[in-house]
């Protein structure tokens, strides 16, 4: 009897897997649900094996796709079926596709405007999900030459320590940079601390004779600009964007 049952539950599941690349091919990855897009994924990392159950307790558990490759090792291995190797895998995800976004921006950055310069910021910070800063060095033509990246993970705070940011304007010799880090699910407000660490870091640049232009901090609510302390991009609630969108439908 079991055989008979595992006979039928390989003939429903047989081509399951062709069936839904064809539908990511022809309606596109966008077009799928959020359910579809995880088991799409998760048939890279498992080569075999239906991972349709898997995918579904993922997102029971995360709830998202976004919050399935955003969630640590040690949550992922939590989850029955996923082990270390898997957990890693789905892990590297979000680093791998920063990668890849970045790559279409191109090496080469020209920051013609503040615009250009908080889309970039926003583009290595906005969707980190823990504590990282940046270095970018910028040529006399306002190209972004070089660019350091400092994390959580590697140092107690995240900080520019002096000795770092001397040997990175040494190697860089920008005529002027930026510094920007984030405040994962937290407010842009700058604590004392990054009051404090703007005006060692300002004053550094300035004995390098070197134009440091801002320090930005982006947050769950937008862009903070240290050098015009003010908020300089907002970004719109999501649940209030939810609200005033169903207001007008009514």
């Amino acid at each position: 009897m079991k055989t008979e049952e595992k006979k039928k539950e390989k003939c429903i599941h047989s081509g399951h897997r062709k069936r839904l690349v064809d539908l990511a091919i022809n309606a596109g990855v966008d077009n799928l649900s959020d359910f579809q897009v995880l088991e799409l994924f998760l048939t890279y990392i498992f080569p075999r094996g239906d991972v349709n159950p898997l995918a579904h307790r993922l997102l029971t558990e995360f709830d998202t796709f976004a919050k399935v490759v955003d969630s640590s090792v040690e949550d992922l291995m939590r989850v029955d079926g996923i082990n270390e190797r898997s957990a890693k895998m789905i892990n590297l995800f979000g680093g791998l596709f920063f990668q890849y976004t970045i790559g279409k921006m191109g090496k080469r950055l020209k920051i013609s405007n503040r615009a250009d310069l908080v889309d970039t910021v926003e583009a290595h910070l906005r969707f980190r999900t823990s504590e990282n800063l940046f270095l970018f060095a910028l040529s006399s033509a306002n190209i972004i030459t070089h660019k350091r990246r400092f994390s959580s993970s590697s140092l107690v705070e995240v900080g520019v320590p002096t000795m770092e940011l001397a040997n990175f304007l040494a190697s860089s010799k920008p005529s002027a940079m930026v510094i920007a880090h984030c405040h994962p699910f937290g407010k842009a407000t700058p604590s004392e601390a990054d009051k404090d660490a703007y005006k060692i870091v300002k004053e550094f640049c300035e004995t390098c004779g070197v134009n440091l232009i801002d320090s930005l901090i982006v947050g769950d609510d937008g862009v903070f600009s240290q050098y015009e302390n003010r908020m300089c991009r907002t970004y719109c609630d999501i649940d209030e964007l939810k609200e005033t969108i169903s207001s007008f439908a009514k």
